[in-house]
């Protein structure tokens, strides 16, 4: 009998999934080559990143994408900023990778309201497809407030504002943005962080979006779509669910 496509897809899929190194972890399934989870630097600053978030969420090819783009623009003049903290995996890692402390005519720009999605925010469409219910992953209140600070105080030019974007964006002191990482889960506060952010962008400035990829966050995709037509832009999908952007030149 001749198999099918579907069962060759199955056969190929599980050979991935058992291959020896395989690379099998926050919904990306691959045998590509990630041997930069064994660099010492990649290592020290993963750790430090996953500090405070209560375990290690596996977030490792993400957390790759983010140091990629953060040591790019660190060759851009211009602050960075991430709207949607949390315990800070992505931030506290990109942080030890540059030394920001050294980086010292620079600040890193850390909004969050530390107690969860505002319910408010949530729209019928994000409730009925099941956003509510990650809320009960970051809220947190003054404990984690307090918990995230401390781990931050060893960057004397790490700024945390806490509260609900777009409120706080009036606390955002700076002109000039080289690295943005936008992570609410919900369309409204981070189109407004966009409309926000973007005339503050340099050329060639780039943006993360940890939501893009995700099923669970399609109408943040939609947004995002919407607002990088209006500007002109594409947004590069990648397969570890993130989506990013580049300022245009």
């Amino acid at each position: 009998m001749t198999m099918g496509i579907y069962e060759e897809r199955l056969l190929k899929a599980r050979d991935v999934l058992t291959a020896p190194d395989a690379y099998v972890q926050d919904g990306l399934v691959t045998c590509h080559n990630h041997e930069f989870m064994a660099s010492p630097a990649f290592v020290s600053a993963y750790q430090r990143g996953v500090t405070a978030a209560g375990r290690d969420y596996s977030w490792h090819w993400r957390v790759h994408i983010g140091l990629w783009a953060a040591r790019v623009a660190a060759d851009l003049p211009g602050d960075f900023i991430e709207c949607g903290v949390n315990t800070g995996i992505v931030s506290g890692a990109i942080m030890t990778y540059l030394d920001f402390a050294q980086l010292s005519d620079r600040t890193y720009f850390l909004l969050d309201t530390f107690a969860g999605i505002p319910e408010e925010q949530i729209t019928d469409a994000e409730r009925k497809i099941g956003v509510s219910g990650m809320n009960t992953k970051y809220q947190g209140g003054d404990d984690l407030f307090a918990t995230v600070k401390r781990k931050f105080s060893r960057w004397p030019n790490a700024k945390l504002i806490r509260g609900r974007v777009p409120d706080t964006l009036a606390e955002v002191a700076s002109g000039k943005f080289a690295f943005a990482s936008i992570d609410m889960n919900v369309v409204e506060p981070e189109i407004a962080a966009a409309e926000f952010l973007w005339p503050k962008l340099v050329p060639g400035a780039l943006v993360l979006l940890d939501d893009y990829g995700w099923a669970p966050h399609i109408h943040q995709k939609r947004a995002w779509d919407v607002f990088a037509k209006a500007k002109g832009i594409e947004i590069l999908s990648l397969p570890t669910g993130q989506g990013l952007i580049m300022k245009p030149r």
